[in-house]
């Protein structure tokens, strides 16, 4: 009886060709010669039964032979696998050498889109660069102005993707920046709404565009200058910041001008050469409005708030934030969390810096005594004017350092005299700062309280308590004894 391995190749494909999937699978797996030249029947047995999934395989890896060996079979070179064609998966996985091999088979659809409405082009924007998108506009067939999901075309996302050198290609290859999406708006309206001076030069053929689209780098890039910061191009930096026409203040399609990422880089050599420069705005805004210094101390860059903090006309009472899930900030309330003072001294010394502005019912006397940092408050303590007691603010600065357990900051407070209005009580419950510390059983708090000339220790919160009617009830301790009419004297103490 013959061998099977022994068989002529015609005659063993001709057998497997009756074999359902898992026999022919099971006797390829046998051995090594079986899964050579079998080959071509899992070829034909995927493309029949499994709808050229194997084509979406060798698409993954760019195996060019594979994909080559399976269209020789008639793989389906449009056929979906998990809402993707082979070019839409070429074209995700940057695979070039295949997406140029299914780009010049004549079967193929540059148009078809899945049931979400993506495109190949829109595949293309979306994961690929220049080239890749120019590969697909280069098709004879090609529909560049097929609308997509909420009815907008490539030309809105490329916008939408601040890709400048996207949209001058679309433009140039007939792309229409009059349709409306589902929305009623235009690529052109999106590109104003969202702030994108330089598209807007492109769409209006402005001769300053060639300013942005005249570098190699442009192609991909949003904006050449935003570009070669991030990436932290010294000599990039210097020759674009000699173009002429150039407006400091544009932001990328994150929302960042050069001097923002810079500062988010921590690169002090780049915010020099963009402040060196006769149109730089040392207070440009953000996406969010704040301002490089506000981002800077934010994020403890401290050279370079040491560097912003010198220019003439720094807003340093600027007021920023992150957005609804943070509360408003300056930059002094940001040095004042700090446990050093060198940020803050340096911000004291800027001219008509006001080290009492309150934000969200907190001064920055306010956040160092909640964080307990005693060199802080000394530091804002020795600045003329500073205000210690809780006007318009949430709760005094001596009601938060004694609810959080700050001795050292209540002494320092205490030692103001009668500069400190120790009598003051919270917003919400009118707790005093004695009212807290009774409650808190601390006796050197209570004790040190009582060190001031002007405390009194018969006022009541909300619920009419005394520090007394407190101390005995919460923690019946040592701390009432010092309470007590006839336990509170100057000998005591």
């Amino acid at each position: 009886m013959p061998n099977i391995r022994e068989l002529p190749n015609e005659l063993l494909l001709w057998i497997v060709s009756h074999l359902d999937g898992s026999a022919l699978f099971a006797l390829a797996g046998s051995c090594k010669v079986f899964d050579f030249r079998l080959q071509p029947s899992i070829w034909k047995y995927n493309i029949r039964f499994q709808n050229s999934n194997l084509l979406h395989l060798a698409v993954k890896y760019d195996n060019v032979g594979l994909a080559e060996a399976l269209l020789q079979h008639n793989a389906n070179i449009n056929a979906f696998y998990r809402g993707k064609t082979p070019l839409m998966r070429a074209l995700q996985y940057s695979s070039a050498a295949v997406r140029e091999l299914l780009l010049n088979r004549r079967e193929f659809d540059i148009n078809i889109q899945n049931q979400a409405r993506h495109s190949a082009l829109s595949y293309a924007i979306h994961y690929g660069n220049f080239s890749a998108v120019k590969s697909v506009l280069d098709q004879p067939n090609v529909r560049v102005d097929v609308k997509h999901r909420y009815g907008r075309t490539a030309l809105h996302l490329a916008v939408f993707a601040g890709k400048i050198g996207f949209v001058h290609l679309l433009l140039s290859s007939g792309s229409d920046p009059d349709l409306h999406d589902d929305s009623g708006h235009s690529p052109w309206d999106w590109a104003h709404r969202f702030n994108r001076p330089v598209m807007e030069m492109v769409f209006s053929n402005d001769p300053k565009s060639k300013v942005f689209l005249g570098t190699p780098s442009s192609q991909d890039a949003e904006l050449p200058l935003h570009q070669a910061v991030s990436y932290g191009s010294v000599d990039a930096d210097k020759r674009l910041l000699r173009k002429k026409g150039l407006n400091l203040d544009i932001q990328d399609r994150k929302g960042y001008t050069p001097l923002h990422l810079a500062v988010q880089s921590r690169r002090l050599e780049v915010v020099n050469l963009i402040l060196s420069h006769p149109l730089a705005n040392v207070n440009c805004k953000d996406k969010d409005g704040n301002t490089p210094l506000w981002l800077s101390t934010y994020s403890s860059c401290d050279e370079i708030t040491e560097r912003l903090s010198a220019e003439k006309d720094i807003n340093v009472n600027f007021v920023g934030g992150r957005g609804r899930l943070e509360a408003p900030s300056t930059s002094l309330h940001h040095a004042a969390i700090r446990l050093d003072t060198v940020v803050l001294r340096q911000l004291l010394a800027v001219p008509g810096v006001n080290p009492n502005i309150c934000i969200a019912g907190h001064s920055p006397i306010s956040v160092a005594a909640y964080h307990g940092n005693v060199n802080t408050v000394a530091c804002l303590l020795s600045m003329e004017g500073v205000e210690i007691n809780g006007r318009g603010l949430i709760d005094p600065p001596i009601c938060r350092a004694v609810a959080h357990g700050h001795l050292d900051v209540v002494r320092l407070l205490v030692q103001q005299g009668a500069r400190l209005n120790v009598n003051e009580s919270t917003v919400a419950t009118h707790d005093t700062a004695l009212c807290i510390a009774a409650r808190g059983g601390g006796l050197e708090m209570v004790r040190e309280l009582l060190r001031h000339d002007q405390i009194d220790v018969n006022l009541r919160n909300q619920w009419f308590e005394d520090p007394l009617m407190l101390a005995f009830e919460e923690n019946p301790g040592p701390s009432k004894g010092q309470l007590h009419p006839e336990g509170h004297s100057k000998q005591n103490l």
